[in-house]
């Protein structure tokens, strides 16, 4: 609950529904990113990403807050990746992304960024790795490659894809997928070397992000759920993240 007035984290009981504990958060304007669990010094954590409080750890048995990294300039709506042992954290405002910030586990205040970035980020979209590359899917269709071992300003390729897109790309066997707000399919491979596959239209408006489990994957539209079969002679060696 990162949102303009009184903001907050809770824990239920999964069995019962019974509140566990609530951790009051710094309140802003509204952010929309959804925490992950991390292994933090040997300790278990959740990572809590806003606008307000920027990256924090919180112990997932008690609510309270461990680190935090500080306010970022704007909401954020994406959620945090883990690139090579350190978080990256995304914010923006009016359909654009303003700064993208590496974040290493642990650490509270200005010593906890590492990196920054200011071009070239998305704003809704969650960042994704594969195979040591990270790429950055701009709502406005602009697609990034980077290498975040070198400098995080520069890019590996730098293409526009067309389209706008409200949804997160996923990785299926070497290639990313992400649907347009106008329902288009888009297919890059994920690799250094920038190669398009085109479009696939969908045939429905959607703000999605594609789902893959059990050798398919789901594409949701504002009316439709569609299923696509995976190539049984790949399946095996299908990789999604």
């Amino acid at each position: 609950m990162d949102q303009r007035g009184p903001s907050h984290i809770a824990a239920l009981d999964a069995e019962t529904g019974k509140p566990l504990w609530k951790t009051p958060r710094k309140a802003a304007t509204a952010s929309y990113s959804t925490p992950m669990i991390l292994t933090v010094n040997g300790q278990e954590q959740i990572i809590a990403l806003s606008g307000a409080e920027g990256m924090a750890g919180l112990d997932p048995e008690t609510g309270r807050q461990l680190w935090s990294s500080g306010a970022l300039p704007e909401r954020s709506v994406a959620s945090p990746v883990l690139v090579n042992g350190l978080l990256l954290a995304t914010c923006g405002t009016g359909g654009r992304g303003v700064e993208m910030v590496v974040v290493r586990p642990g650490v509270s205040g200005s010593q906890a960024v590492v990196g920054k970035r200011r071009q070239n980020m998305p704003y809704v979209p969650t960042p994704i790795m594969h195979e040591g590359y990270l790429f950055l899917w701009n709502d406005d269709g602009i697609v990034c490659c980077v290498d975040p071992k070198g400098d995080l300003s520069q890019n590996v390729w730098r293409e526009r894809i067309g389209g706008n897109y409200s949804g997160s790309p996923v990785v299926v066997d070497g290639k990313l997928y992400c649907i347009s707000e106008d329902g288009r399919v888009a297919v890059l491979d994920a690799s250094p070397r920038f190669r398009n596959h085109g479009f696939s239209p969908l045939g429905d408006p959607s703000h999605s992000t594609p789902a893959v489990a059990n050798g398919r994957m789901y594409l949701r539209g504002f009316r439709t759920l569609s299923s696509l079969k995976a190539n049984t002679e790949t399946a095996a060696g299908s990789d999604a993240e």
